[in-house]
């Protein structure tokens, strides 16, 4: 998972796959190897208090893997089985969204009528303690593995709200929780609104299932906005990208050092006759923006915002024999014109920053390119280009601004009116450059 302020519901392009052998590539290794097993010897033998090897070991491993790059990690069985929840989007909660800031953890958003909401959590509240232990020692993973259990169970929580109360205690019943990663709308008589959270096992059905009912409607052009959508399941991206692309069309490719693919759209029945604006913002991040830079690249439709996270690498699940799992960075992926966004990320086509109104609390937010052990860009787009102020925008309110009040989503309803009126000239028209025709 990224560090810093992730959304908790986070899971980062997964490809199961199994494990293979070690390669030592010189006779360093086994010096290293040597040193390693003289250090652990002597903190077993004189460390201050005895130690049991699993979490010294389990430490060693996990700062190895950290080592590579932000997104590799080595899960324990609970934490793997944790990212399976995550990825299938039910389990047993009481229904909140949390993020940090590096020091605090802070509700996101409570799920509209989950048992967070009813109580009255709200978004921006500091969660102080989990069943009496602080938040500060368990950390984010801790947190939302205490507050996830069988439903109808309970969990206590203590709150921090700035300005209203002290600290005041919640006791939730926990429930079955199942997220619906897309709520669809129409904001016109004309133009509808989908946005997707994230990309889980279903993410790309309910997409279809949105954009049919649209149509229902009388739905004659689309916002998809990807804002705060952290990423997901790689398959799931393309699914999403073939509901808008020709068929056999590539979406996206992978490269890495023992792997080629392309990705290509798989639907016999694209929606290709209405326009598109897609929302995007610094925490637009990885499936997320494959979907941006597929639609882009085929000037399908307006990429609009500020500019994305900037994550262009595959992370393959290895699963392990003892239930643990290693989550390895195996490739770099790239959109259909070739283009690699690591670190630099998907520039809208229309850049609009996003206006926080008064009293709406916000979060810093880093960018791929601000994380420990990055990758750099293959092309060396970091060198090559400059990314203007303008495009990036750090702070980012924390929960739901209403969308009658969300300058972007009107700047986006604003260019679809425009165009419908014009028919159809200006945004989402669906003519693929000639050279991304191929596949």
């Amino acid at each position: 998972m990224k560090t810093g302020n992730v959304l908790l519901i986070l899971a980062i392009g997964i490809l199961v796959g199994g494990v293979g052998h070690a390669v030592f590539a010189d006779g360093g290794t086994d010096r290293s190897l040597k040193v390693f097993s003289m250090v652990y010897a002597l903190i077993q033998k004189d460390y201050v208090d005895p130690l049991s090897p699993k979490p010294v070991l389990t430490g060693a491993i996990k700062g190895m893997v950290a080592s590579l790059d932000p997104h590799s990690e080595y899960m324990t069985p609970q934490e793997y089985h944790e990212l399976e929840i995550d990825t299938k989007g039910k389990f047993g909660g009481v229904g909140i969204k949390i993020t940090t800031n590096g020091k605090n953890i802070l509700v996101q958003s409570p799920i509209p009528g989950l048992p967070a909401d009813r109580a009255g959590i709200k978004a921006g509240d500091e969660i102080i303690s989990v069943d009496g232990k602080s938040t500060s020692a368990l950390g984010l993973e801790n947190a939302v593995h205490m507050m996830r259990g069988r439903a109808g169970t309970s969990v206590d929580l203590t709150i921090r709200r700035k300005g209203a109360f002290q600290k005041k205690d919640f006791v939730l019943v926990r429930e079955v929780i199942r997220i619906h990663t897309v709520h669809e709308r129409m904001l016109t008589s004309r133009i509808g609104y989908i946005h997707v959270q994230e990309f889980s096992e279903d993410t790309a059905k309910e997409m279809k299932e949105a954009i049919a009912g649209l149509l229902s409607k009388g739905m004659k052009g689309l916002v998809i906005d990807l804002r705060n959508n952290p990423g997901g399941l790689l398959n799931d991206a393309v699914d999403a990208s073939s509901i808008f692309l020709p068929e056999n069309k590539v979406v996206v490719s992978m490269k890495g050092r023992r792997q080629f693919h392309e990705f290509h759209s798989r639907n016999p029945r694209p929606y290709l006759h209405f326009p598109i604006v897609v929302l995007v913002n610094t925490e637009t991040a990885s499936a997320a923006e494959i979907l941006s830079g597929a639609l882009q690249d085929y000037k399908r439709a307006t990429i609009m915002g500020t500019q994305t996270f900037g994550k262009g690498s595959v992370q393959t699940i290895l699963p392990l024999f003892d239930g643990s799992a290693l989550r390895l960075t195996t490739a770099r992926y790239f959109t259909p014109s070739g283009r690699s966004i690591q670190d630099y990320g998907i520039s809208p086509d229309v850049i609009v920053k996003q206006i926080i109104p008064r009293g709406v609390k916000s979060i810093k937010v880093p960018r791929e390119v601000n994380l420990k052990h990055h990758f750099l860009n293959p092309d060396g787009a970091e060198s090559k280009v400059s990314i203007p102020l303008d495009h990036i925008q750090f702070h980012l309110p924390i929960g739901r601004i209403p969308l009658k009040e969300d300058n972007q989503v009107q700047a986006a309803l604003k260019m679809l009116d425009k165009d419908l009126r014009s028919g159809g000239q200006s945004v989402g028209f669906a003519r693929p450059k000639s050279s991304l025709s191929a596949g």
